[in-house]
C-alpha cells in the first residue's frame, strides 16, 4: 500500500512539474507567432506629467519608435513595430514609419490695384503658400533570442532604407506688370523674383545597417516590457535642389520665369547609437 501512495505522489508531482514547465513555456513566443509593439514612453510622459501638474498631457508617439536621424532628414512621428517567429528563438523584424503631409499657408494681402485707385482701400487678396511633404522609413532584418524563463536577450541585426521629399508652391493674389513690378505679398518677399515653386529634383534616400542589443521581460503569456539600443551606421544621398521664379525683365520689357539650381546635393555620413523600435516599448505576441 505504501508503495502505491508514494508512486501516486510522484506521478502528481511529475504532472505538476509539467504543468508548470507548459505554463512557464507559454510566456515565451513560439515558431509562427506574430508580435506587434508599442512605445510605452509617451504614456510614462503622460502619468508623470499628470502627478507634476504639467500641462503637457499629449500621447504622441504611442507606436513604435521610427528612424531617429541625426542629418535633419523628415521623418515620421511614429511607426508599425512587427515581428514574425521563424523558430522559438529566430525571428525576422520590421519597424515602418510613413509620413505624408500637406500644408497650405494662406494670408491676407492688400489688393495694389486697388489701393492705388482708392488710398482708403481695404480690400485684400490671398496669397497661398502650399507645402507637399512625404517620405519613409523601413528597417527589416533578423534577430537571436537567447532566454529560458521570463527575460531573453535580443541580438539582431537589421538593414534601414529611408525616402525623403519636399516642395513648395505659391500663387499671389498681385499679378507683377510693368506698372507694379514688385507688388505686394503676403510672405514678406522683396526680390525682384518671387519664387513660384521650391523642390528637389529626386528627393533623398537612406541606406544603412542597425545592429541591436536588448531585454524583453514576459510580464504575462506572450506579453513583454522590452527596450532595445540601436548602432547605426548609414550615407544620405541627395540630388539637386531647384526654385522656379517670376518676375519682370526690364531689357526684354515683360514678366518672365526663370529655374535656378540652389544645391547641388547633399551627402552624409552618421554612425552612433539611437533607438529604432523603441526605447522601452510593450510588445504582444499572438
Amino acid at each position: 500500500m505504501k508503495k502505491y501512495i508514494i508512486m501516486l505522489f510522484c506521478a502528481i508531482a511529475a504532472l505538476n512539474i509539467s504543468a508548470q514547465e507548459t505554463t512557464q513555456k507559454k510566456y515565451l513566443p513560439e515558431q509562427g507567432d506574430i508580435a506587434i509593439g508599442v512605445d510605452v514612453t509617451p504614456v510614462l510622459r503622460y502619468v508623470g506629467n499628470a502627478f507634476n501638474g504639467s500641462t503637457d498631457n499629449s500621447l504622441n508617439g504611442l507606436s513604435g519608435t521610427p528612424f531617429n536621424d541625426r542629418m535633419g532628414f523628415i521623418t515620421p512621428s511614429a511607426s508599425i513595430m512587427m515581428k514574425y517567429m521563424l523558430t522559438d528563438e529566430i525571428a525576422l523584424r520590421t519597424n515602418l514609419g510613413l509620413l505624408f503631409n500637406n500644408y497650405n499657408d494662406r494670408r491676407y494681402t492688400v489688393d495694389d490695384k486697388d489701393l492705388a485707385i482708392n488710398p482708403l482701400s481695404e480690400k485684400k487678396l490671398i496669397d497661398s503658400k502650399l507645402t507637399k511633404r512625404k517620405g519613409f522609413s523601413w528597417s527589416v532584418g533578423a534577430e537571436y533570442r537567447k532566454g529560458t524563463k521570463r527575460i531573453q536577450g535580443i541580438f539582431g541585426l537589421s538593414a534601414l532604407v529611408a525616402f525623403q521629399k519636399e516642395s513648395t508652391s505659391y500663387t499671389y493674389g498681385n499679378a507683377i506688370t510693368s506698372v507694379n513690378q514688385i507688388p505686394s505679398n503676403a510672405f514678406g518677399i522683396t526680390d525682384n523674383y518671387r519664387p513660384l515653386k521650391e523642390w528637389n529634383q529626386a528627393g533623398e534616400s537612406i541606406l544603412g545597417l542597425s545592429g541591436t542589443v536588448g531585454l524583453e521581460w514576459f510580464v504575462a503569456p506572450k506579453i513583454a516590457l522590452g527596450t532595445e539600443v540601436s548602432l547605426s551606421l548609414y550615407g544620405l544621398f541627395g540630388k539637386q535642389n531647384y526654385t522656379e521664379s517670376e518676375g519682370y525683365n526690364a531689357s526684354l520689357e515683360k514678366v518672365e520665369t526663370r529655374t535656378d539650381i540652389n544645391s547641388p546635393g547633399d551627402k552624409g555620413f552618421y554612425c552612433g547609437t539611437e533607438t529604432l523600435g523603441g526605447s522601452l516599448y510593450m510588445i504582444f505576441y499572438f
